[in-house]
């Protein structure tokens, strides 16, 4: 089910603005006035189940039964609902307002206006869709071949790199497993138990966000849905929450993934278990001091891709948690054909040069001076925010668990953790940040790679022996 708000055990300070509530159903709420654009409105009801919650003969049920929202419940039938969002003047489309992830699946509508009429339509077909679907088994054989045609379409050269990425960074895991398009036997002939077994397990109110955010009132929007969803029960069980699979140990390895349509990549990575910790300020703090280090990284990189000879095309440095499966500290390339061995070599020899000599003060200032123009244009931009974008940040955090915060706290924030901090502080972060296992190396090829993996295993272990000087140091500058 869902997670309590998670400012609930955080004493990070959540955007005063925004009205946060539940339902005795559980369902859970977040309102927002805004009037960027005028007379508009956007609604996002998420819901707590993706790919990853399918059992293995439900693969790509949760995508389905996307599509399957659209076509038919209790009080609009078939064909009926797309009539109404027309007459709303809402764009239509099962994807454009809808989509399916690992972890989460989210209806969107942008609501054109916001009179009465318009927004209790809207709100009853989300309550239809989320609750009353009838999943009727002709309707459920005429939506096969929609959903088999973007199977295809959708399975060029990227989604099957992005495939072999994640089999081989997240290996023994169940993400790899649980792509959200699915299996083309199961959407072809999965017969109408397995899409209601599904929807009954994890379309529930306990599982359900509905965000709205727009030029309304905040008293008269939450009145509305209180009426509308507060009557929505679901006794069956609550569906089973996915073994997600353990981070395993491992050594350097290396993966070469060649396909024509493909472009020339290279990413070198270390894993760890997956930082689940509630989002405080302490925990803001080590993210901010993480970042901070890895931007020192990226603009070396960048200066490395102006060179005379420079050994990639451009090159980057971040970490993310994936799914809740996974904490990830990356270095990614592109690079020229045939030229992935001089860009290893300059991932690897610049990722050990910054843990070994670490970042200079004057390195620091400047990626200070950075991050906080970001944030000051932030708060400059606050009152301009647009209200889809706002949506979907909120959807956003509810996602990822973390506290939705005004821009003006972002900047407090971000402030507070930089004042009087030191190149020392910064270099330790990052020595922790690559203490994953590792690195494991994926490279993405149109042509294939003589020796394949193990090629790429010996330039690895050959940079690996070079020795790295420290950097140069830069010009002073000075950095407000």
């Amino acid at each position: 089910p869902s997670q309590p708000w998670a400012q609930a055990a955080s004493d990070v300070p959540a955007d005063p603005a925004v009205r946060y509530g539940v339902l005795p159903n559980g369902m859970r709420y977040a309102l927002l006035r805004n009037a960027t654009p005028p007379g508009q409105a956007s609604l996002r009801l998420r819901i707590d189940a993706g790919s990853l919650n399918e059992r293995a003969d439900q693969l790509g049920l949760a995508h389905f039964m996307e599509h399957m929202a659209f076509n038919g419940s209790t009080d609009i039938p078939e064909g009926e609902l797309i009539h109404t969002l027309e007459r709303l003047g809402l764009s239509f489309g099962a994807d454009t307002n809808a989509s399916t992830d690992f972890d989460e699946t989210v209806y969107k509508l942008d609501l054109p206006r916001t009179d009465d009429a318009t927004v209790d339509a809207s709100l009853n077909i989300l309550r239809e869709m989320s609750g009353e679907a009838t999943l009727a088994a002709d309707a459920i054989d005429r939506e096969r071949g929609v959903v088999l045609s973007e199977e295809r379409t959708r399975d060029g050269p990227a989604l099957r790199s992005i495939r072999a990425r994640l089999s081989f960074l997240m290996k023994g895991q169940l993400v790899p497993d649980r792509f959200p398009i699915g299996d083309t036997s199961v959407l072809q002939s999965a017969p109408r138990e397995r899409f209601t077994d599904f929807y009954d397990a994890f379309y529930r109110p306990e599982r359900t966000t509905l965000i709205a955010v727009g030029d309304f009132d905040v008293d008269q929007m939450e009145a509305k849905i209180r009426a509308e969803f507060a009557g929505w029960t679901n006794t069956n069980a609550d569906g089973a929450e996915p073994n997600l699979g353990a981070v395993q140990p491992r050594g350097p390895e290396a993966s070469v993934f060649v396909d024509p349509g493909v472009q020339s990549t290279l990413q070198v990575a270390w894993v760890a278990p997956p930082d689940l910790e509630p989002d405080t300020l302490a925990h803001q703090e080590t993210d901010i001091i993480r970042i901070l280090g890895l931007q020192v990284l990226n603009r070396r990189f960048q200066a490395l891709s102006r060179g005379a000879t420079p050994p990639f095309i451009a090159a980057s440095a971040n970490s993310a948690t994936n799914w809740r499966s996974q904490d990830t500290v990356s270095l990614y390339a592109n690079v020229q054909p045939g030229q992935w061995k001089p860009a290893l070599t300059a991932l690897e020899q610049e990722q050990r040069r910054i843990v070994q000599y670490g970042v200079s003060q004057g390195e620091l200032n400047r990626e200070i001076t950075e991050f906080r123009t970001s944030l000051q244009n932030a708060v400059a931009g606050a009152a301009t925010r647009r209200t889809p974008g706002l949506a979907n940040g909120l959807s956003d955090t509810v996602n990822s668990r973390t506290v939705f915060t005004a821009p003006q706290t972002d900047l407090a924030i971000f402030d507070t953790v930089v004042d009087g901090l030191t190149a020392e502080t910064v270099n330790a972060a990052l020595k922790a940040a690559f203490q994953g296992s590792g690195p494991l190396v994926f490279v993405t090829s149109p042509t294939a790679i003589e020796g394949g993996d193990q090629a790429v295993l010996t330039a690895l272990a050959e940079a690996q022996t070079a020795q790295v000087a420290a950097p140069q140091a830069e010009a002073a500058i000075a950095w407000p």
